[in-house]
C-alpha cells in the first residue's frame, strides 16, 4: 500500500510539472550565444540618434560589459531595415568616437576582408573589402563605397544603389538612455535589408565594435562583439578614404579592424510580430489544455486512491 501511495503521489508530481518543464524546454533554447544570435523581427526604429522611450525595448540585448567598462549593445530588424543601437553607457568623453558594423554576406570567414564583406560607420560611410580600388587608401584594406568621393567608382554604382536615398544612416554623439541619465556615447546605424546580398542569405558573419582616436591620449574605452575579435580591434582604427574638406584628398587607415574569421554570425529571424503573437497564442492555449487534463488526472487518480484505502 506504502508503494502504491508513492508512485500515485509521483505522477500527481510529474502531471503538474509538466506544463512547466514544456515551457522551460521552450525557452531554454536560447538565440543568443557567445559568437551567434538570432535578429527578432520587431518594430521600427528612427534611427535619428535620439533614443525614445520604448524604441528598442523589443530588440534583442547584449550586454558587451568588460570589467568596468559598461556598454550594451541593441539590435532587431523590421523586415526592411535592420537596426544597430550601441549604447556605450561608461563612454562619457565623446572625442570623434566612431561606431563600426561590419557584415560578411557569405559568412565564409577569412584573414582578410574580401569583395562579400561590408563595413558601415555611424557617419553614413560604407567600405568594401578587397576590391578593384583598395589600393586608393594608403594602408588600406578596404575600398570606399560611400563616403566624401565628389563622384562614387562607376563600376561599384550598383553595389552602391541599396543604400542610398536614406536607406542607410548613421549617427554618433552623447545623449541619455534608459541605461543611464549621465550623459554618454550613443552611436546608431540602420541598414536596408531589401536590395543587397543579406535580403537572401539571412545568415551571415557579423562584427560590431566602438572606440576613439582620444584612446591615443585616454584609457581605452572600446567595446567588441564577439570577444573573439576583441584583440584585433584597435580603438583608434579608421577605415581611410577622401576627406571632407578635400575630397581629392585621400586619408589613409589607421589601426586594424579584426577579421572576418573573428566575427560572429546572426541569422534575421523571418517570423512577423503578428504571426508571433499568433504563435504564442497557440502556444499558451495548449499548456492551459495540458494543465487542466494534468489537474483533472490528478484529481482521478487520488479519489481512486482514496477507494483502494
Amino acid at each position: 500500500m506504502k508503494t502504491r501511495l508513492i508512485s500515485v503521489a509521483s505522477l500527481c508530481v510529474m502531471l503538474l510539472l509538466s506544463p512547466l518543464l514544456l515551457i522551460r524546454s521552450v525557452y531554454s533554447s536560447s538565440e543568443e550565444t557567445a559568437s551567434e544570435f538570432t535578429v527578432p523581427w520587431k518594430s521600427s526604429a528612427e534611427a535619428d540618434g535620439y533614443i525614445k522611450p520604448g524604441e528598442y525595448d523589443d530588440a534583442l540585448i547584449i550586454n558587451l560589459t568588460r570589467d568596468d567598462l559598461v556598454a550594451y549593445l541593441y539590435i532587431k530588424h523590421d523586415g526592411e531595415f535592420l537596426y544597430v543601437f550601441l549604447d556605450h553607457v561608461s563612454d562619457t568623453i565623446f572625442w570623434y568616437d566612431n561606431f563600426w558594423v561590419a557584415i560578411d554576406t557569405l559568412g565564409d570567414g577569412g584573414d582578410a576582408p574580401r569583395e562579400d564583406d561590408y563595413l558601415f560607420d555611424s557617419t553614413h560611410h560604407i567600405w568594401l573589402g578587397d576590391g578593384p580600388h583598395q589600393g586608393d587608401i594608403p594602408g588600406g584594406q578596404w575600398e570606399e563605397l560611400k563616403g566624401h568621393r565628389r563622384e562614387p567608382y562607376s563600376d561599384l554604382a550598383d553595389r552602391l544603389q541599396p543604400f542610398l536615398e536614406g536607406r542607410h544612416m548613421g549617427w554618433s554623439g552623447q545623449g541619455r538612455s534608459a541605461n543611464s541619465l549621465t550623459p554618454h556615447s550613443i552611436f546608431e546605424i540602420k541598414i536596408p535589408i531589401k536590395g543587397w546580398e543579406i535580403e537572401d542569405r539571412r545568415t551571415f558573419g557579423f562584427c560590431a565594435a566602438a572606440g576613439s582616436p582620444a584612446i591615443k591620449i585616454t584609457p581605452s574605452a572600446k567595446v567588441v562583439w564577439p570577444d573573439t575579435a576583441y584583440n584585433y580591434y584597435a580603438a583608434d582604427f579608421w577605415g581611410g578614404g577622401a576627406t571632407l574638406d578635400d575630397p581629392t584628398v585621400i586619408d589613409p587607415q589607421t589601426g586594424s579592424f579584426p577579421p572576418p574569421s573573428t566575427w560572429g554570425t546572426i541569422t534575421l529571424s523571418d517570423v512577423p510580430p503578428e504571426e508571433k503573437e499568433e504563435e504564442s497564442y497557440w502556444f499558451y492555449l495548449i499548456i492551459g489544455v495540458v494543465l487542466v487534463v494534468a489537474s483533472a488526472t490528478v484529481v482521478l487518480l487520488l479519489r481512486k486512491l482514496k477507494k483502494l484505502r
